[in-house]
């Protein structure tokens, strides 16, 4: 599942089947979720970015706002608003927000006050 205004980077790619046709599990920070199912590809967040030649493994969740491109092979998790994606950096808020503001008028849609201060909602959300 990709999520609104993402962008992945030419060539990435995502497996959805794991090679021991066994049940996939997400990990989605410290917590486990077994899903029960035998396919399932990436689940990545709204406004997500990855680098040109991204691999993601089965079940990989790419959170809101992270920009991947430390690594050719993703980890499992990338936290929202990770910077690189394989550390503890995130973008910084006005970062973010500035990026926001040149992709949604790249589709004709203003970055307003009452967008920006529901993206600003959700940064600050994400990342407390």
């Amino acid at each position: 599942m990709v999520g609104r205004w993402a962008n992945l980077g030419a060539g990435t790619i995502t497996s959805n089947l794991k090679n021991t046709y066994g049940s996939i599990r997400l990990t989605v920070g410290t917590a486990t979720i077994e899903t029960g199912l035998m396919n399932l590809g990436s689940l990545i967040g709204d406004h997500a970015k990855t680098a040109i030649g991204t691999l993601l493994a089965t079940g990989t969740v790419l959170g809101t706002g992270a920009n991947l491109f430390e690594s050719v092979r993703s980890p499992k998790y990338v936290a929202p608003f990770a910077w690189g994606g394989t550390g503890a950096t995130r973008m910084t808020r006005e970062g973010f927000l500035t990026v926001a503001g040149r992709v949604l008028p790249r589709r004709d849609v203003a970055l307003d006050a009452s967008t920006r201060a529901v993206l600003e909602r959700v940064y600050d959300w994400a990342t407390s």
